[in-house]
């Protein structure tokens, strides 16, 4: 094998290693004015229990996050959130500002974000409560209870003989429990008074699936939009 040695001009040489500088000094500050990558984002849904309004719109900072308009009992599947302190509004349908609260979101978290009211419809509440999307085992699916009547008290949700959230207050979260995929039933009872409030009747459990059975309204009043009701929300 013949290995042939070409000479190169002094000259071009040393052009070729100001270049080599030049693009290395180059890098180098490219790499300070490389913007930081995102610090990242959970997710927040709302449920709207909030029957002193007839309809709301749902504000993240400045950035509306409903495309329709949200009435007493509806609510909106998760949205992205950039994780840190942020400000969530609800607003009238009028776009006069209902309430402004800031929560905390951390990457990769999942939240609910519940609006709810005074029995007299007067005074209007954000809570935050977390979502625990871990999947379920094979075959199961997972349920929990959020209680949003004012004027009821403690309740338990029941399936069958078996309790999945007991004595659960006002603006309250039971934890997920794993229950079989299956269609089954569910009652919301009054442990004091030893009575059931709301029933849902053969709900279609998937497997793999995550749900909230949440209620809203009053207990006791004449106007049959505020009336105590129960409302299903898939979370995955």
């Amino acid at each position: 094998m013949n290995i042939k040695l070409r000479r190169t001009p002094k000259l071009f040489i040393l052009a070729s290693m100001v270049s080599i500088v030049a693009l290395t000094v180059g890098c180098k500050k490219d790499d300070k004015d490389t913007p930081k990558p995102p610090a990242g984002s959970g997710k927040v849904a709302l449920l709207n229990a909030a029957f002193g309004s007839d309809s709301l719109n749902f504000f993240i900072d400045t950035k509306k996050a409903n495309g329709k308009l949200l009435g007493f009992g509806d609510s909106l599947k998760y949205v992205d959130v950039t994780a840190g302190e942020r400000a969530f509004e609800i607003k009238g349908k009028d776009d006069k500002s209902i309430l402004k609260k800031s929560f905390k979101t951390e990457k990769d978290k999942n939240y609910s974000l519940l609006a709810s009211n005074s029995k007299d419809g007067k005074t209007f509440e954000l809570i935050q409560v977390s979502d625990d999307l871990t999947a379920p085992k094979t075959d199961k699916a997972k349920v929990r209870f959020i209680h949003l009547s004012p004027d009821a008290g403690k309740l338990n949700m029941v399936n069958g003989e078996t309790k999945l959230a007991e004595n659960i207050a006002y603006k309250s979260a039971s934890a997920y429990k794993e229950v079989d995929a299956k269609k089954t039933t569910f009652d919301i009872v009054d442990p004091e008074a030893k009575e059931t409030l709301l029933t849902v009747e053969d709900l279609d459990l998937a497997k793999g699936k995550i749900y909230t059975i949440w209620i809203a309204g009053l207990q006791e009043t004449d106007d049959a939009k505020k009336k105590l009701r129960v409302h299903i929300f898939i979370n995955k």
